[in-house]
């Protein structure tokens, strides 16, 4: 059995970053029976084996897979017995140190993040939401399954004020 924060879990499940894993099998149990029913007589010495594994997820494992196998001598051959159980580690958005701005013509500013599940990225301008428009140009791009880059461009514009001229035509003019 697998546990998480002291809690059976099943395959495929779910776990979040930082949570305390503990792989757990119970002792073996041997019985004896026959059909039809006769009396038996037992002589059995039960050899009791208890493996424990400690384990702390992490975001550099997204996808972590247990096996316990077990090998044991019958006869003149090794037999062996095993059993997976896949755990899918999730963890916070993270925004990498290459995320910057640049500011030529234009500003251009590219955020790189990861997390999982991935993350969806929102620009904020003055504490208002950006969206696309024709002073700015939104564009993602996934880098992985649990990646997400995301540039925004901004053209810039005279906030100022603003200037107007009217102009007279001559009435010869077309």
């Amino acid at each position: 059995q697998l546990y998480v924060e002291q809690k059976e879990v099943q395959d495929q499940e779910e776990v979040l970053e930082g949570s305390s894993t503990l792989c757990s099998s119970p002792p073996p149990t041997l019985t004896w029976s026959s059909t039809p029913r006769i009396p038996l007589s037992e002589s059995s010495r039960l050899q009791e084996l208890i493996s424990d594994l400690n384990f702390t997820a992490t975001h550099h494992q997204i996808r972590v897979t247990f096996t316990c196998t077990i090998t044991y001598q019958l006869q003149d051959e090794n037999k062996t017995a095993q059993n997976n159980i896949t755990l899918h580690v999730q963890y916070a958005p993270k925004i990498s140190n290459s995320s910057n701005c640049s500011r030529t013509d234009v500003t251009v500013c590219f955020c790189e993040t990861d997390g999982n599940p991935s993350p969806e990225l929102m620009w904020h301008l003055s504490g208002h939401p950006v969206t696309n428009s024709s002073n700015t140009l939104i564009s993602e791009e996934r880098l992985s399954s649990t990646g997400l880059r995301s540039s925004i461009t901004l053209h810039h514009n005279n906030t100022h004020g603003t200037a107007s001229q009217l102009f007279h035509l001559p009435s010869s003019v077309a």
